[in-house]
């Protein structure tokens, strides 16, 4: 309508800005984060979301009664005029009523509307004594609704202002109503896409609420059906049924008692082929459903008192029809086949029937009473029996198709069951066909051992659910045993590898304190002549003290003796904590801080290293040599001598515990400069000041590495970490380098 220039209500236009609006809101949420589907893309990539147009309308339109003020400038001026001569009006009328001179003559003091004017209610005897127009009287004609003179121009004026918002509201439908024709085509174009997706959605949301499966769709005539439940009946209660046909046979007789689900079995599967030919999915675990072109069905009872047809003519015209279409091509379900005639003549042309359908190569499922269709079944390539399961104890069916078994009637049974008498039935059963009675029998004996083998092999699968769970449980609990041998190993290899790192680490310390005391003895070999000429001076000097009287040189042995007691090794009974010793090995001396008396071990300190020490490597230590016991005579002829040997006694053997400490202390500054570095280099400059300091008992010392990039710093900080030389670290402050150091407290 509007493509051909008419102008579309206000409800129309709402109708089509709200198309727009799911247009829009359909093409955004497809063309967000979700799993490419190919062809819902398509359908979104042809959408045509007009925004301009959806919010023209939404901003003009407010209702299907009501267009809003901001649709244009003229529209607002125009509303704006009226509202001011309303006001106008309504202060004129007003006035009037509340004066004296009118008061006699209103009925009452209200102003009315009549024909979209404004007037007064007046008595009917004032209508000459009250100027104005009559528009109305009341029913009774005691008053006359009249329009005051005084008001009758600016009513005019009102309905101009009227006329012209009229006009204006037609010119902004008509302006919009043309933009919706101009894109006609593509809103018609959303509308097919749109109606598209809608089935798509409808489809997957049945699909979900049927909890069902995509069917395999195949060309080769072949059908199979898993678990599938009647898309009608509760998905909670209905008994699945699986069943195939097309392959070894094309022909399924189904055999049961009444109401035992033959007939919802025929039309389950029928449903299942349409639905699958219709994009549906099917309510079963798994299907194969083919392509046919036709599906034929005669099923129920057609009887027509006013087309003259029995049941047997009912069923007879739909058969008719079938056998004349039937080909490869064509799903047939015949339910009851040969009912409502002569049993034997029913049963004959059921099997001719069946036949003729075979040989047009058609698939068939029928449903029948007659014995003559199973034996048909039995013997016939290419059809095969199923039956119905029922339980004639509680008399009621199961609902579980048994594929290559006939099924029973059980009259006789049910009969029985329902207390008919003996007698009865035993009569029955004696005026029956003896084959008959025999092929029942035989049917009998098959459902027994069908049953049997049922149990057996139910219970064939308890045990071996049983077996596959304990296997599963044995399985659980081999992973689980080599998961927590793979744990211990790896935890195993890790503190391996942990001690392995701190034997480095003290090999390290070890190794820079060899390599500081072969430095040490570098620094000395320039002083060895100097050290033999004054061991000389000193040998001298001993020579004529002991040729010079006997008690010097007995001090002397005893002070030589007391220096072989010092280092004679000691007892680990005669140590006590705090004793000063001499560690023989290392020529080191040191402080007792434990002893073990077991492993006759002892902690020894020395400088800040602690070390264990076997006993037999310890020796007494004194803090300095014993004096001289010379008199002040000899003391002073060999004044100068004695003093320099004095002195290097004191140098050897003076009141430290440790030269190697005290030549760190000496001689390790209290920052390192590691500017310039890579940071490979800067750790291990970096390592090694740390061993010196840690050694030499330094408590702070500054890491000078600058700021650059931060890759020394962080680097630096991060060996610094797990470092147990390291106590605590930060940045520098003000006057300290700030970033470009790190301050680090020694342990």
């Amino acid at each position: 309508y509007a493509e051909k220039g008419g102008t579309l209500s206000l409800g129309a236009l709402l109708d089509v800005a709200k198309h727009l609006s799911i247009v829009r809101s359909t093409a955004h949420f497809l063309g967000a984060d979700l799993p490419e589907l190919q062809y819902i893309d398509g359908i979104t990539s042809v959408l045509y979301p007009d925004k301009n147009l959806e919010e023209r309308i939404g901003s003009a339109i407010l209702s299907e009664t009501e267009v809003s003020d901001a649709a244009s400038p003229q529209l607002r001026r125009i509303r704006r005029a009226i509202s001011v001569q309303n006001d106008g009006i309504r202060a004129h009328l007003n006035k009037m009523i509340t004066s004296a001179s009118y008061k006699d003559m209103l009925r009452d003091q209200i102003v009315t509307i009549r024909d979209g004017r404004f007037c007064l209610p007046v008595r009917q005897e004032y209508r000459q004594r009250f100027p104005g127009i009559i528009h109305d009287q009341s029913r009774g004609g005691g008053t006359l609704f009249m329009e005051p003179q005084a008001v009758v121009d600016m009513n005019n004026k009102l309905r101009e202002l009227e006329l012209e918002e009229a006009a204006e509201i037609e010119r902004i439908l008509a302006e919009l109503s043309a933009a919706v024709g101009a894109c006609a085509h593509l809103l018609r174009l959303n509308q097919e896409l749109l109606v598209r997706l809608d089935l798509i959605f409808a489809k997957a949301k049945l699909s979900d609420d049927m909890k069902a499966a995509e069917p395999q769709i195949n060309e080769d005539g072949q059908l199979g059906i898993v678990r599938g439940r009647h898309p009608l009946l509760d998905k909670d209660k209905v008994v699945p049924v699986s069943l195939s046909l097309g392959g070894e046979f094309t022909t399924l007789v189904i055999t049961g008692p009444n109401t035992g689900g033959k007939t919802v079995t025929l039309k389950t599967v029928g449903l299942f082929i349409l639905m699958a030919e219709a994009g549906l999915h099917i309510p079963a675990q798994a299907a194969n459903i083919p392509l046919m072109k036709q599906v034929c069905a005669d099923i129920g009872d057609e009887q027509s008192i006013e087309q003259s047809l029995s049941t047997f003519s009912a069923h007879m015209t739909n058969i008719v029809d079938i056998v004349r279409e039937a080909d490869e091509q064509t799903f047939i379900f015949l339910d009851e086949l040969g009912a409502g005639t002569d049993p034997a003549e029913g049963a004959a042309l059921a099997v001719s029937i069946l036949e003729t359908l075979r040989f047009r190569r058609a698939l068939v499922m029928a449903t029948t009473h007659y014995t003559e269709l199973k034996k048909y079944a039995l013997q016939q390539d290419g059809v095969q029996n199923a039956s119905m399961e029922f339980d004639v104890e509680t008399l009621s069916p199961t609902y579980k198709l048994i594929i290559g078994t006939p099924g029973r009637s059980n009259a006789f049974e049910i009969s029985r069951k329902l207390g008919l008498p003996e007698e009865i039935v035993t009569r029955a059963s004696g005026l029956m066909d003896e084959g008959s009675l025999t092929f029942d029998k035989a049917v009998s004996r098959v459902e027994t051992d069908r049953r049997a083998a049922e149990r057996a092999r139910e219970e064939a699968e308890a045990l071996r659910a049983e077996a596959m769970h304990d296997r599963e449980t044995l399985d659980k609990k081999i992973t689980d045993f080599e998961s927590k041998r793979e744990h211990l190993l790896d935890k195993a290899h890790a503190e391996a590898a942990e001690k392995l790192a701190e034997a480095a680490e003290y090999a390290e310390i070890i190794r820079a304190e060899l390599k500081s005391i072969l430095d040490d003895a570098e620094d000395l070999s320039g002083q060895r002549g100097d050290f033999f000429r004054r061991l000389d001076e000193n040998k001298k000097l001993l020579r004529a003290l002991d040729a010079a009287d006997a008690p010097r040189k007995k001090n002397r042995i005893s002070g030589a003796s007391d220096v072989q007691e010092r280092n004679k090794p000691l007892r680990a009974e005669g140590l006590r904590i705090g004793d000063r010793v001499k560690i023989l090995s290392m020529d080191q001396k040191g402080e007792v801080l434990s002893v073990d008396l077991a492993k006759k071990e002892a902690q020894i300190l020395v400088g800040r290293l602690k070390m264990t020490v076997p006993v037999t490597d310890l020796a007494k230590s004194g803090d300095q040599l014993p004096a001289s016991s010379g008199s002040s005579e000899n003391r002073g002829t060999t004044g100068t001598p004695a003093k320099k040997t004095r002195s290097a006694a004191s140098e050897n053997a003076g009141g430290g515990y440790s030269s190697l400490v005290r030549g760190k202390v000496s001689s390790v500054a209290v920052s390192v400069d590691v500017r310039g570095e890579n940071l490979d280099a800067a750790q291990m400059i970096v390592d090694k000041y740390l061993d010196d300091a840690f050694l030499a008992g330094l408590h702070e010392v500054t890491i000078i590495h600058g700021r650059g990039d931060g890759i020394l710093r962080s680097g630096l900080r991060k060996l610094f970490k797990g470092d147990k030389r390291i106590k605590s670290f930060r940045s520098g402050g003000p006057g300290e380098g700030s970033d470009g150091v790190t301050i680090v407290q020694m342990s």
